[in-house]
């Protein structure tokens, strides 16, 4: 698993519709059909290619003085030769500071505030933990760094008539500007960037005293066509069971997602060479888009709902298995030796439950919370949600380390012990639900298949939707 977690990694970046993510595309339909899978195929998915070639940010009264900058996804583009005007800094971005300056023709400058990972919201949600050497804190985790909790202020900017948005990553446990959030998919009407928190004091002087910067943002944008990669071992029956994971990921990530990758090639290939079939057919789905507002399972689903899903019994996701790390107070990370904290989001469901706390204890996978699908919104944060929306019996493993949306995501960071134990879990919770009637495994789901699908959550929201800041 290690190796094909490598030989994704060395694709390059995998943004959605970049060639890394095509590269992806066609080495897992490779792996496959090596395996032995049949109706190996790709399944459309497009996608805008957001692709930033040239960023910059210019001091000129301070001997054109270059502050690191990075591009905010889909954000506008600048022209050729950039924006100069004035800045104002409007600390958070709240509707007072709004009110309190006229922010027409300036660059504004924002303190990005991210939000917090609660191990106390995530216990309170627990249908149970696993956790034997007690090493889950109380209280915050660390920082969410996937929650930017003010972007309604890109928007009352745009609505204002800034030019264009500057945010300093106040909260980011690290040096350095590159952070790709959010990845919406949305496109906008104002070029952004991203500054690290260390060029913030220097930053927020200069836009008090409104000076005037130089913004750069150039780069490309195309709708793309990628794809879903779906293949399936055959059962004997009728009905199938869903495996997914997504194949883009914002650097040339390594947790996000190649290692959830690897675990499902593991199970494609493991399931393709079992000499007994299952009763149930196995659809494999390597998703496109989940940084492009998830789109690729949301496709899916609409495609086959009224098909193949009809007679999905389960749909299993699998993401980020991962190392914990923390600041190391220099500006970069530490790795602490223990897994990063990992929920399994699931239904109450009694069977499923009865089984993953079983297999998790077995398995030895420390630092898990089984937890409701349904804590944070009106879908799971993971990227097989749709797959719970549309009312079919779900799991998903995932984890929210630090360093996912940066370029920080290295092979180093994926917890190598646990990739064999996460494909232990999913191999046998395969084979218990195999031979249970599809009645005993939707017991207890809180959304039934004939509801309309709910709108999409927060984080994925359209710019029409983002309410007004507070």
């Amino acid at each position: 698993m290690l190796d094909w977690i490598r030989q994704i990694v060395a694709l390059g970046v995998r943004r959605p519709g970049s060639p890394g993510d095509l590269a992806a595309e066609g080495f897992l339909e490779q792996k496959f059909q090596e395996f032995g899978l049949t109706e190996v195929h790709r399944e459309p998915v497009p996608v805008q290619y957001w692709a930033s070639t040239e960023t910059s940010l210019v001091v000129p009264a301070d001997g054109d003085r270059s502050i690191p900058c990075f591009a905010v996804p889909y954000t506008a583009w600048t022209d050729s030769e950039g924006m100069t005007a004035p800045t104002v800094f409007l600390q958070e971005g709240t509707q007072d500071n709004f009110e309190a300056v006229d922010v027409r023709g300036k660059l504004v400058v924002l303190d990005v505030r991210f939000g917090d990972f609660s191990a106390d919201l995530l216990k309170s949600a627990s249908h149970f933990v696993h956790d034997p050497a007690e090493t889950i804190p109380a209280g915050v985790l660390h920082t969410a760094t996937w929650l930017v909790e003010n972007f309604a202020a890109y928007f009352e900017a745009e609505r204002r008539g800034a030019l264009g948005v500057i945010g300093i990553l106040r909260d980011s446990p690290i040096d350095g500007p590159q952070q790709y959030v959010p990845y919406d998919g949305h496109l906008k009407k104002l070029p952004a960037v991203w500054v690290g928190r260390e060029s913030g004091d220097s930053l927020r002087e200069l836009a008090r005293r409104g000076e005037t910067l130089t913004l750069q943002s150039l780069g490309t944008t195309e709708e793309v066509q990628s794809h879903n990669v779906v293949a399936t071992v055959p059962g004997s029956g009728d009905e199938s069971i869903v495996l997914t994971c997504h194949h883009d990921g914002p650097f040339a990530s390594a947790v996000e997602d190649a290692s959830g990758l690897a675990v499902l090639l593991w199970l494609a290939q493991h399931f393709s060479a079992r000499e007994q079939p299952l009763r149930r057919s196995l659809v494999f789905v390597a998703s496109s888009g989940h940084f492009h507002g998830g789109i690729g399972n949301r496709v899916f689903v609409e495609r086959h709902r009224e098909g193949l899903l009809r007679n999905t019994v389960a749909a299993l996701g699998i993401e980020h298995i991962a190392e914990e790390a923390e600041s190391d107070g220099q500006g970069g990370y530490q790795l602490t030796g223990q897994a990063e904290l990992r929920v399994l989001f699931v239904d109450q469901g009694p069977r499923l439950l009865s089984l993953l706390e079983e297999l998790v204890g077995r398995w030895q996978l420390d630092r898990t919370l089984a937890i409701d699908p349904y804590v944070f919104g009106p879908e799971p944060p993971c990227d097989s949600a749709p797959f719970f929306t549309a009312g079919i019996p779900s799991v998903c493993h995932i984890s929210g380390p630090l360093y996912l949306f940066d370029p920080h995501d290295t092979v180093d960071k994926v917890r190598a012990d646990d990739l064999p134990r996460v494909a232990g879990i999913f191999q046998e919770l395969i084979e218990a639900i195999d031979p249970l009637p599809a009645e005993v495994l939707a017991e207890g789901l809180q959304r039934n298949r004939n509801e309309p699908l709910p709108p999409l959550p927060p984080w994925f929201c359209a710019p029409e939707d983002y309410p007004r800041p507070e």
